[in-house]
């Protein structure tokens, strides 16, 4: 959710109508009893509205996890990066592991599966393989958490609060190391 009216939802996305789109999709979803959590996405461009977003999200009963730090894009572009609300930044705690690729996944508008929403690649594309594909999806997030390009060795890996896929696409993007890295707080 990037905004609980259709002014900051839209501005945010920069398409016209999205805010109408999404609330169609969420009713759509919440009237077959479909499973939802919502994430709020928390920008300097919608701040203002956070309680909104959470009493939106109250109102239909749903559970919501809150998100201020903002990354890099899938691309690893950093135009993302100045958007966030230094307000609602907050402390990551250790990255300890999680069920990307094993207990969920990402299933972008074309069909490719991936881990996550931040490890996109590799992907399974669902039109070609079809359900059977997913079953590769573990392997594939077995081999993008291990510690590599400027991680290996890190001394600070066991204390380390950025999953790999996403430190990758900080470092793609030249982004300041205080963002991702311990090393850049010292």
């Amino acid at each position: 959710m990037y905004g609980a009216t259709e002014e900051s939802y839209d501005g945010l996305t920069r398409r016209r109508g999205a805010f109408r789109l999404f609330t169609k999709g969420l009713d759509a979803a919440h009237e077959a009893g479909l499973p939802i959590n919502l994430s709020l996405v928390v920008t300097q461009h919608n701040e203002h509205e956070v309680d909104e977003m959470r009493a939106l999200a109250d109102r239909y009963g749903l559970p919501f996890n809150e998100y201020s730090n903002i990354s890099p894009t899938i691309h690893s572009g950093a135009e993302t990066l100045p958007s966030q609300s230094a307000k609602f930044l907050r402390e990551r705690k250790p990255f300890t592991g999680c069920g990307a690729g094993h207990t969920h996944f990402h299933v972008d508008p074309h069909g490719m599966a991936s881990i996550c929403k931040v490890g996109r690649d590799p992907n399974v594309p669902l039109p070609i393989e079809g359900i059977e594909g997913l079953r590769r999806l573990g392997g594939i997030a077995d081999s993008l958490m291990g510690r590599t390009g400027g991680c290996s060795g890190c001394t600070l890996s066991g204390s380390c609060f950025t999953c790999r896929p996403l430190a990758k696409l900080y470092q793609e993007a030249n982004s300041p190391l205080d963002r991702y890295c311990q090393h850049g707080r010292r």
